[in-house]
């Protein structure tokens, strides 16, 4: 009788919210590429390319964010015509789906958490290490991508203008005033800060802001667990399941 009462009640419930997860799926997706077209983004990506793979840790970021967003986006597909069909079969999938979603994110959001300042102190420590690499006379990528943060952010170095080698730095330290060449001095004068406040504010408020998405999205996916449940539990007494044994 408990099933039967909380089955109408639960079965649009669980319409309205995977409806949801499939519009929020399809948002991160399009928000995940059009992250990796931003110009901005672009540069950030340059900066942060530690590795010898052929993506840099900001890229794999924004991979992950679009591979959940597509897992979000078949959860709520799953979910939706397991609903509206009160298909055993796609609700069964889409519990099976939703749980081993909320395993994996338990366990990265774990894993940062342990590793949080290590992390932090590693990314600070290659970045001054590549800034003392910077190429005057032949730019690449990643000269441009420098260029552009200090210029945009008015700001020198990792820590300061003494992250560089040598007393000339590039002139998009001097972005302020009017030169044709700049040194550490000059820049001294200015007060010109270093960009690791600019740059970690950037990436980690976006990091946060997917972070809070994520765990609003867990929380969402327990409340469909439970309504899926009895959703199939409903199905499962009218067609007379709980007497004769069910085969997938």
């Amino acid at each position: 009788m408990g099933v039967a009462n909380c089955y109408p009640c639960a079965k649009y419930l669980l319409l309205v919210l995977n409806l949801f997860f499939w519009l929020s799926g399809l948002a991160l997706i399009l928000l995940g590429i059009y992250s990796l077209l931003l110009p901005e983004v672009q540069h950030i990506i340059q900066l942060f390319n530690f590795t010898t793979l052929p993506l840099s840790s900001i890229e794999i970021a924004v991979c992950l964010i679009l591979l959940f967003g597509i897992v979000i986006f078949l959860i709520g597909l799953f979910g939706y015509c397991g609903a509206k069909r009160e298909s055993r079969t796609c609700l069964i999938l889409y519990i099976v789906l939703i749980t081993c979603v909320l395993l994996l994110e338990l366990a990265l959001f774990i894993y940062i958490a342990m590793y949080y300042d290590q992390g932090q102190l590693l990314v600070k420590q290659r970045l001054v290490s590549q800034m003392k690499k910077y190429n005057h006379m032949y730019p690449s990528q990643y000269e441009k991508a420098i260029d552009y943060i200090q210029s945009k952010y008015h700001c020198c170095g990792i820590d300061s203008a003494y992250d560089y080698n040598d007393s000339h730095v590039p002139l998009s330290c001097c972005s302020m005033i009017s030169t044709t060449s700049c040194t550490v001095h000059q820049v001294g004068l200015t007060g010109t800060p270093g960009c690791y406040s600019p740059l970690t504010r950037t990436t980690f408020f976006w990091g946060k802001f997917f972070i809070l998405l994520e765990i609003g999205l867990c929380g969402l996916s327990l409340i469909g667990v439970f309504l899926a449940i009895c959703v199939c539990q409903n199905a499962m007494l009218y067609d007379e399941y709980t007497q004769t044994p069910y085969y997938i």
